[in-house]
C-alpha cells in the first residue's frame, strides 16, 4: 500500500482571537446538563488581546498528526484558490502529508473558522464558514489514492457533495479492505443526523466527545451509548471527556484513561489528536492500553500550545519521551 492514512474533511484557516471582556452564562437544562454560554453586550467593542492564524482542520490535523509520528498520509478535500488555501497546502507539505489530491476551487474562498478564546476557559468556541469544503464532490475523489490505502478516515463534510464523496470514499478503502475511521462533529450530528449514523454503521474506528455521543445515540448513559455504536459494526469505540480523560473499548473490555496533567493552553484540535493515535494504535497493532496511552499522550501534548499542529510531536521519538515523563492512570475492565 502506498498510503497508511488518506483523510477526508474540512481544511480551514484558523483565526484564533484572545478575548477578555466576553460575558459567560452557565444555565442548566430540563435534563441536568450544563451549558456554557458567552455573551457579548449589544452595541459594545471588546478589546482582543491577541490574534493568531493557523492552518486547521479536522482531517488535515489528522493527517498532519500521523504524518510526523511515521505514517505516510494523504490529504483530500477542497480549498479556495486564495492566499488562505495556498498557505494550507504548504503547511500540510511542511507536514508531510501529500497534497496532490485536493482540488483547488474559484467559485468560493478557503474555509475559515474564528475561534474565540476567553480567561474563564480554555474552551474554545468556534464560527465556521465552511467554503470551498463544501464544495468537493465524489467527481473529484482520487480513486488511487483511495485504492492504496491502509485506512481512510473522513471527519464532517456537512453538504451533499461532501456526503457523497465521503460514501465513494468508503466504498473503494473497502474495496481494498481498508479500515474505516469516522469522527463526525457535532455540526453534522445535528444538522444531518441520519447521514452520520448512515456513515458511522460503515466504519471501524471511532472517536467522539460526550456531547456528540449523546447527540448521536440520542443516550444520556454513556456505556449504553456506546454499545449502540457497537451493535452498528463498529470495531473500535473512544470516548472523551475533557479533562476527565477518555474511554476506549473494543466491545470486549474498556480502558478508562485519565490525562497526564499539563498546562491547557488551548483545547482548539485536542479531539483530532486523540483520533490520530486511535488510528496510530489500531494500524500498528499496538495494545488497547497503549493506544489509549498515546491518545492520550497527542491530545495532552495539543493543548499544551495555541493552535493547531504546534504541540505535537515532530517524530515518534517526542512522544516516546512525553509518555516516559507525563504517565497517565489506567483502569480496565470487561465492558
Amino acid at each position: 500500500m502506498k498510503y497508511d492514512v488518506v483523510g477526508l474533511g474540512s481544511c480551514t484557516m484558523d483565526m484564533i482571537f484572545s478575548v477578555d471582556d466576553v460575558m459567560r452564562m452557565e444555565l442548566i437544562g430540563k435534563n441536568h446538563t450544563e451549558k456554557k454560554y458567552m455573551a457579548i453586550e449589544h452595541s459594545s467593542k471588546l478589546n482582543v488581546r491577541s490574534v493568531k492564524f493557523h492552518p486547521g482542520g479536522s482531517a488535515a490535523n489528522t493527517t498532519c498528526n500521523l504524518s510526523h509520528i511515521g505514517l505516510k498520509t494523504a490529504f483530500i478535500g477542497g480549498v479556495g484558490n486564495d492566499m488562505n488555501g495556498k498557505e494550507c497546502l504548504e503547511d500540510m507539505r511542511n507536514h508531510g502529508v501529500d497534497v496532490s489530491g485536493v482540488s483547488v476551487f474559484n467559485d468560493d474562498t478557503t474555509a475559515i473558522s474564528v475561534i474565540l478564546l476567553t480567561p474563564w476557559g480554555k474552551d474554545s468556541s468556534i464560527l465556521a464558514y465552511k467554503g470551498a469544503n463544501n464544495l468537493f464532490s465524489e467527481e473529484h475523489v482520487p480513486k488511487d489514492k483511495l485504492l492504496s490505502t491502509r485506512c481512510f478516515v473522513w471527519t464532517s463534510l456537512t453538504s451533499d457533495k461532501g456526503i457523497n464523496a465521503i460514501k465513494k470514499c468508503i466504498n473503494l478503502t473497502k474495496s481494498v479492505d481498508g479500515l474505516i475511521a469516522g469522527a463526525p462533529s457535532i455540526s453534522i450530528i445535528k444538522n444531518r443526523r441520519e447521514e452520520a449514523i448512515s456513515l458511522l454503521k460503515e466504519c471501524d474506528i471511532t472517536s467522539l466527545n460526550e456531547e456528540e455521543l449523546i447527540a448521536l445515540a440520542d443516550e444520556q448513559d454513556v456505556t449504553k451509548g456506546m454499545k449502540m455504536l457497537f451493535d452498528w459494526g463498529l470495531k473500535i469505540v473512544n470516548i472523551t471527556f475533557g479533562k476527565e480523560g477518555q474511554w476506549l473499548s473494543d466491545g470486549k473490555i474498556i480502558i478508562k484513561t485519565k490525562p497526564p496533567k499539563v498546562f491547557v493552553e488551548d483545547t482548539t484540535g485536542a479531539g483530532d489528536a486523540t483520533m490520530s493515535g486511535i488510528i496510530y494504535g489500531v494500524l500498528e497493532n499496538r495494545s488497547l492500553q497503549e493506544t489509549a496511552q498515546i491518545a492520550s499522550a497527542l491530545s495532552a501534548m495539543e493543548i499544551e500550545a495555541p493552535g493547531v499542529r504546534v504541540g505535537t510531536p515532530l517524530e515518534y521519538s517526542e512522544l516516546e519521551e512525553f509518555m516516559k515523563k507525563n504517565e497517565v492512570s489506567q483502569e480496565v475492565s470487561d465492558f
